[in-house]
């Protein structure tokens, strides 16, 4: 809680202790300065960007406007009752405080959970600039492109003040233009006040080297410290975590030099025309292995047959942004972080995202060797690369809760299915999906799509079972860290632990494996001439529209 919210709670418990002791000495001057002050707290906590104070002042107004009645009656009536208990005007006045601490308990502000590692985390921001590429979206034609990029790394000592979720200039535009998406600018300005466990620019541990090192992508208009908490439980137990805000397809960007570049104002339009693209209620929610299919097709070749800003323009760019940004900290990194890179394997790293950024990540890894671990956090699969093909790397699929599609596409289970996940036809090929043991395909119980980042800590139920899901923040959490650092400790450090058996028994009410093994016997009962019409269409997505140069692509 804030300082705002402790000091309105208590001036206005005050005032409702007074109002319900009549007897109270000097009541009404209690009671005018509890109200007053409760007035002046809620402005104060208002324009510190605690928008939900806003509702002490309204209560504390009304408060004095009652209080102003009563007094007014009094004196018309010439009387003064100071006897009695008043439990019909005390019982609305404590119905005020009781919204005021609901809506304060709402939108909880309280630290970050402690990352379990033995390191502290430390954290430096920078720009960097790709001078190759110029005019990328809404940029300027002349402009080249501008990237915000954020590095956790582990510490080896700290001191003073860890870093705020949201520094003040990110509050004025990133928060600011991420709550603009839901209609309230003022939305997520609140999550400034919330202390992350990170430490700006703390030294690095002494002699480090050949730290694993982890690239990652946050969702379509998000941020780059959208998974904090994951980035600061992997720092901590050794990695070096590197995210990159990908400019203009992201809530707005706040650079070091005070430069704000803005979210694409044609992100708007494009969201307007999701309405004629095909629908993918049968990829995402149907039940027969062929309409999931045939919708997963469809949808590619709307994309791509009409040049989708998100499947097209947005995946190239953002992968040139990650590439450009690993070959830049591994040949020249620059001087503010030079120690950190000069300490981490960046010939072997991991790729993670979320969303739209895990759709990057998996994208990344078909053709990147540097890729030695893959983990794509809920995200499709764009620009198709990996669909019908094998992922060189081991890879992790980790699901929200893909029953909440079924229920959003209005596609009931049927009795005793299983919901399946989708992607299911990506990073495997088909014809052999669910025999590697290194892919692995996991989903998190009672979440949202949204609950695979922090953002189920900044608000409670009832409305973070909306937004976020109805699995309690720890588990949804405390689940991403551990199967995400439990894969990355096994293939990208090469531990002999026991993932995935481990997490599957920690959270065995919350994750659920998902199979693939029925598809190899479903595609292998397709005739050749099937096969080879359903490969022809893959071909031609994943080259634009080419025709293969013969026979079924290998």
């Amino acid at each position: 809680m804030t300082l705002t919210d402790i000091l309105l709670i208590l001036a206005l418990s005050v005032f409702v202790i007074a109002w319900w002791a009549r007897k109270t000495p000097a009541r009404r001057w209690v009671l005018i300065g509890a109200a007053v002050a409760a007035v002046l707290i809620g402005i104060a906590g208002y324009l510190d960007d605690r928008w939900q104070n806003a509702a002490g002042v309204i209560v504390g107004l009304l408060f004095l406007v009652g209080l102003g009645g009563v007094v007014l009656k009094n004196r018309i009536t010439k009387t003064d009752r100071t006897g009695g208990v008043p439990w019909f005007s005390g019982s609305f006045i404590a119905l005020g405080l009781a919204g005021v601490v609901a809506i304060t308990l709402m939108f909880p502000v309280w630290p970050l959970p402690k990352p379990s590692g033995q390191y502290a985390v430390g954290v430096r921001t920078l720009e960097m600039r790709d001078e190759s590429r110029l005019g990328v979206f809404a940029a300027k034609p002349d402009e080249p492109r501008r990237l915000l990029v954020r590095i956790w790394y582990p510490a080896q000592a700290v001191s003073g003040e860890p870093a705020p979720y949201f520094t003040e200039a990110e509050t004025k535009s990133t928060a600011t233009s991420l709550g603009s998406l839901v209609g309230f600018p003022p939305f997520f300005t609140y999550v400034r006040h919330v202390k992350t466990n990170s430490y700006v620019d703390a030294p690095l541990i002494e002699g480090a080297t050949d730290l694993p090192v982890v690239f990652y992508s946050h969702g379509y208009t998000s941020y780059l410290n959208q998974n904090t908490v994951l980035m600061e439980e992997l720092a901590s137990h050794g990695y070096i975590v590197v995210s990159v805000q990908h400019t203009y397809d992201s809530a707005a960007t706040a650079f070091p030099d005070g430069t704000v570049a803005p979210m694409d104002p044609a992100l708007t339009e494009i969201a307007a025309e999701q309405g004629e693209r095909p629908s993918q209620a049968d990829a995402l929610a149907g039940e027969a292995l062929d309409a999931r299919l045939e919708g997963a097709l469809a949808f590619q070749e709307y994309a791509v047959n009409n040049g989708d800003r998100i499947a097209v323009a947005s995946t190239q760019t953002w992968v040139a942004d990650r590439l450009f940004v690993h070959d830049t900290l591994q040949n020249a990194p620059p001087a503010a972080v030079a120690d950190i890179f000069r300490a981490g394997d960046l010939d072997n790293v991991g790729e993670v995202g979320m969303s739209f950024g895990g759709a990057i990540s998996g994208q990344i890894c078909m053709f990147d060797p540097r890729c030695a671990a893959g983990v794509n956090m809920d995200g499709g699969n764009f620009p198709f690369l990996a669909f019908n093909a094998n992922v060189p790397s081991p890879f992790l699929m980790f699901h929200s809760d893909v029953s909440n599609l079924y229920a959003a596409m209005e596609r009931p289970l049927a009795e005793g299915k299983q919901a399946r996940g989708f992607n299911e036809f990506s990073y495997e090929r088909i014809a052999e999906a669910g025999t590697r043991a290194d892919v692995y395909r996991v989903s998190l119980k009672g979440s949202q799509h949204l609950g695979l980042s922090d953002s189920s800590l900044f608000v409670s139920q009832p409305v973070a079972d909306i937004l976020f899901g109805t699995a309690p923040a720890n588990i949804m959490i405390g689940a991403q860290n551990d199967v995400i650092r439990g894969f990355l400790d096994k293939h990208l450090r090469g531990q002999a632990n026991d993932f995935p058996a481990k997490q599957l028994a920690d959270y065995k009410d919350w994750l659920t494996p998902i199979s693939n093994a029925d598809l190899p016997a479903w595609w292998n009962a397709k005739t050749d001439t099937e096969r080879l019409a359903i490969e022809t269409r893959i071909y031609a997505i994943k080259n634009y529209g080419s025709a293969p140069p013969g026979g079924p692509e290998e």
